[in-house]
């Protein structure tokens, strides 16, 4: 039972609803929680297999067994790893204007405990190079928001592992406005039938903020000194026991509540536009993404 297709991101790119839309899928069975870190987190990857594969346990007939992980498309260990567990495997990346997600990006940190409130969005970017060559995965998904927008550079590098037909690249934009078209490329990628969204609209991870930035800490963050130290204390079985119930998942949900997240200012607009300006050309002459 190997899993051969899986999402590798871009976070705050529309992954979740991606998710949910496929999720609906007759042909598709998704890893009963959405993200899974096996690939790109050492100590999940070390478990095997076995422990990857009993997230599918519940699918049946389905011929499609899809994954997600949004740390993956950053992760400079994971496309070796994926390709030698499926080398058909069925890369699947979202898109969102660059500038837009980087500022999404640092704002999700700030309301979720990972940056500090009196740090600015052009301080944090100038800390990157630091963590991306310093830091675990988790860290670097957590506080590299600029990093994670340079779309050329990180889908090259998966290019070196998987043929370009192997390789979907879908926009934010065209899921948002023209949903039906972008399912169609799915479903033409993934050789299944059509999707079947009539009218349904499905819209996930509205701009929301925490009410306790302690609580969504110890959910979320997996480098969270008490969950490092429960993790070394509680047995593996009721470990899975929490996951596979999506407690974490439910718990996160009722300690958030709907808001708008500030504009970024146009000072900042200028100056991380810029510094991205290289990248997005080479991602529209490349890869043929105008975003």
């Amino acid at each position: 039972m190997k899993i051969n297709a899986i999402i590798i991101g871009a976070g705050r790119s529309g992954t979740t609803t991606l998710y949910k839309y496929l999720e609906n899928h007759p042909e598709v069975c998704f890893s009963d929680i959405k993200e899974i870190h096996y690939f790109s987190v050492e100590e999940l990857y070390k478990r095997g297999k076995e422990y990857y594969h009993s997230f599918w346990k519940h699918c049946r007939e389905e011929k499609i067994k899809v994954a997600a992980d949004t740390y993956l498309l950053i992760d400079k260990k994971a496309p070796q790893r994926i390709a030698d567990y499926n080398p058909e495997m069925k890369i699947i990346i979202i898109l969102r204007n660059p500038v837009e997600r980087a500022w999404s990006s640092f704002r999700y940190a700030l309301n979720n405990g990972y940056i500090s409130n009196n740090k600015s969005f052009i301080q944090s970017i100038q800390e990157e190079e630091f963590h991306i060559g310093h830091s675990d995965i988790t860290v670097q998904n957590n506080l590299c928001n600029l990093w994670q927008s340079k779309y050329f550079e990180h889908i090259s590098y998966w290019s070196e592992f998987f043929p370009r037909n192997n390789i979907l690249i879908l926009k934010t934009s065209d899921l948002k406005n023209n949903t039906k078209v972008l399912l169609n490329q799915l479903s033409t990628f993934l050789n299944s039938e059509n999707f079947n969204i009539e009218d349904t609209e499905i819209i996930a991870n509205t701009s929301a903020e925490v009410k306790s930035k302690v609580l969504q800490q110890f959910l979320l963050n997996r480098n969270n000194s008490l969950r490092v130290a429960l993790r070394k204390i509680l047995p593996n079985k009721i470990k899975q026991r929490i996951l596979h119930s999506k407690l974490p998942g439910k718990l996160s949900s009722v300690n958030r509540k709907e808001t708008s997240y500030l504009p970024i200012s146009e000072a900042d607009r200028k100056y991380i536009t810029e510094l991205l300006r290289k990248d997005k050309e080479r991602l529209e002459k490349v890869f043929g993404v105008n975003l």
